[in-house]
């Protein structure tokens, strides 16, 4: 809308309604050196084409991701998005829509939001879903608060090989629950320590998380976390790559208690780390404990289809003490993009997407291992990313490998088990042949000292 400032008058006369003389009475009370004096040190002002040339010149200035061959990953991932996707999400009912209070006139909405709800509980094999959270990190963080509550115990267990970004998420989002948050080291493959799990999962624990495909994206024995894990009643939390589970076995399979995880790979774009799309699914028991809102259908009193707000457990909607989280607005317009690119793919195109991904991780790990110099630091089953280890530090690499075009991938020093010359690369089914023949030749010249000749 229009903004039209208030006039000499108007200011006038609300400064003699409340009873002050002037503007800067209101802000008495800040001290001096919080209050700004005089005016804003701003060049002067230009037209709106004048603006738009300038923005357009900065912007040309920036190397983004789409100028480059991307191997990055780390959670976010440069994946194919078909031309569908955009398509449909750009239409005005779909981007203008807001939250869904009044069912009777957001039908597309929530319908959107149900067929969502129903790809994530077929993906992960837990029956209920929630409709949905910001990114895979608050979901993660979510779930563990949710464990908290559910099993009235002040413990979790965190494997090393958690994604440290949402490690740091989980951490701030416990903090004053005075919950216990205990890591479960890994072993010299890069897995989760099993018996260190069994040891450290006692009657305390409300949740062990286990992060399959992890962080370096070695695939994890689910099989025996879950045991260990849950022995003495603790909750498996399950955080996916949902691409994952075309080719790997379902959370709900191998026994979790709720699954979360980050969708982006589905037809939404990198973008600069976000937006994002987190998901969340449980168990039956635990329906009345998801964060957010669920979808459902029924029919209306003509016989018709209709869908509505079954569940609302936020605190605007009932009792604060009552309320399981104030997650709000479900990432609408990122959930309609990964709606459209399932149903594009089916499960026949799901499991191309998979076997894609694993094809081309084997085409890079081949390839490494016929450079003298540059070694596999994990040789484990592997699903989007592979742990390359270097002759010197892969900060240098990532550097050497812009002159290639390539973003070379994440730096791993700091993270448990790895050293300053271990590089994440990811593997998407977006990189080609000939991607993976450059990045192989930008290896082969880093570790022969090679100058760069393009």
């Amino acid at each position: 809308m229009a903004y039209v400032p208030h006039t000499p008058e108007d200011v006038r006369a609300m400064l003699d309604a409340i009873g002050i003389e002037s503007v800067d009475d209101l802000f008495a009370t800040l001290p001096p050196d919080a209050r700004l004096d005089g005016g804003l040190d701003l060049p002067p002002g230009q037209s709106e084409e004048e603006v738009r040339r300038f923005l357009s010149d900065l912007a040309a200035e920036n190397i983004t991701q789409a100028d480059m061959v991307s191997f990055l990953g780390g959670g976010v991932y440069d994946s194919i998005v078909p031309a569908a996707c955009d398509a449909i999400s750009s239409r005005s009912e779909f981007l203008t829509a807001y939250t869904p209070y009044q069912a009777e006139v957001s039908q597309g909405t929530l319908q959107v939001i149900y067929e969502w709800q129903t790809y994530v509980s077929r993906l992960t094999g837990l029956p209920v879903s929630n409709a949905s959270m910001y990114d895979g990190s608050t979901a993660l963080g979510e779930a563990l608060v949710l464990a908290v509550s559910a099993r009235r115990k002040q413990k979790v267990l965190l494997p090393e090989t958690l994604n440290p970004r949402w490690r740091r998420v989980a951490r701030t989002m416990l903090q004053g629950f005075g919950t216990e948050i205990v890591d479960v080291p890994s072993t010299d493959e890069g897995t989760m320590d099993v018996e260190a799990l069994a040891e450290l999962a006692d009657g305390e624990t409300a949740a062990v998380v286990v992060q399959n495909p992890n962080y370096l994206g070695l695939i994890e024995p689910v099989e025996a976390i879950s045991t260990a894990g849950k022995a003495n009643g603790a909750l498996l939390i399950a955080a996916v790559n949902p691409a994952s589970l075309s080719v790997l076995r379902s959370p709900g399979e191998y026994g979790a208690d709720v699954a979360v995880g980050e969708a982006q790979p589905f037809g939404v774009y990198p973008g600069a780390g976000g937006p994002l799309l987190g998901f969340f699914a449980v168990t039956d028991k635990l329906t009345r404990r998801i964060p957010g809102r669920v979808v459902g259908r029924t029919v209306d009193r003509n016989g018709a289809g209709a869908y509505v707000l079954t569940l609302q457990t936020r605190e605007q909607h009932i009792r604060r003490e009552k309320a399981t989280s104030n997650i709000c607005s479900n990432q609408g317009v990122n959930a309609l993009r990964a709606t459209v690119y399932l149903a594009m793919l089916g499960r026949t195109g799901l499991r191309e997407l998979g076997e894609a991904n694993l094809q081309r991780l084997a085409a890079l790990r081949n390839e490494v291992a016929e450079i003298d110099g540059v070694e596999l630091a994990f040789a484990g089953p592997a699903f989007n990313e592979t742990v390359i280890r270097l002759p010197r530090p892969a900060r240098e690499f990532r550097g050497y490998a812009r002159q290639f075009g390539l973003l070379a991938g994440i730096p791993l020093d700091g993270v448990p088990g790895c050293t300053e010359n271990d590089l994440l690369v990811a593997v998407t089914e977006k990189r080609t042949a000939e991607d993976i023949e450059l990045y192989a030749e930008a290896l082969h010249g880093f570790v022969n000292g090679e100058e760069v000749d393009l």
